[in-house]
């Protein structure tokens, strides 16, 4: 009989224990989007910055344009026009840093950039090696400043246009260094 009686309670205390959990779970219209945030769809990152309630880092889903990134941070003040003209139709790069700027008319000023090359290569977002300068190239892991100079003159002697696979042509670069390198680019 005790036995019984003591069965009896913890299936009373298992049931009211999964009741609570399910009551208190929040609804998935609720949530917050979040910096680092884990999204299956996620195709990169983009931060913005400014006058943002939730600035930070968000996933990079295909097709969001700019005025999604701003919806998503909230804006600290409602807008009415955002400038440039047509930036909130244009869409966001894996890697791109916005800045919004909100006057007290309402009147939005959204800059873009990039991250620096330091955190896209923390965070895996690969380097654009056209546009990299030659002090980003050297935060590259197996790139001194030797090399990074190697890799500038190269690419500016070759019309400044570069792709990773001629990192091969640069002298210093063989199969194992390019290996080591081509995960950043």
């Amino acid at each position: 009989m005790e036995s019984y009686r003591r069965l009896v309670i913890i299936l009373l205390a298992v049931t009211v224990t999964i009741a609570v959990v399910l009551t208190s779970r929040r609804s998935p219209s609720s949530r917050t989007p979040a910096a680092f945030s884990a999204l299956s769809s996620a195709k990169g990152c983009v931060r913005i910055s400014g006058d943002v309630r939730h600035p930070g880092m968000y996933p990079l889903c295909v097709n969001k344009l700019t005025s999604d990134v701003i919806t998503m941070a909230i804006p600290v003040r409602p807008i009415s026009v955002l400038e440039p003209a047509g930036v909130g139709a244009v869409p966001v790069r894996n890697g791109e840093a916005l800045h919004l700027l909100v006057s007290d008319s309402g009147r939005a000023l959204v800059t873009r950039g990039a991250i620096p090359a330091a955190e896209r290569i923390v965070m895996g977002i690969p380097l654009d090696i056209t546009t990299i300068s030659e002090a980003e190239l050297e935060k590259v892991p197996g790139i001194g400043p030797a090399l990074a100079l190697r890799i500038i003159r190269f690419r500016h002697n070759n019309g400044g246009n570069m792709s990773v696979k001629d990192l091969l042509s640069v002298e210093g670069i063989g199969e194992k260094k390019f290996a080591a390198l081509r995960k950043f680019f």
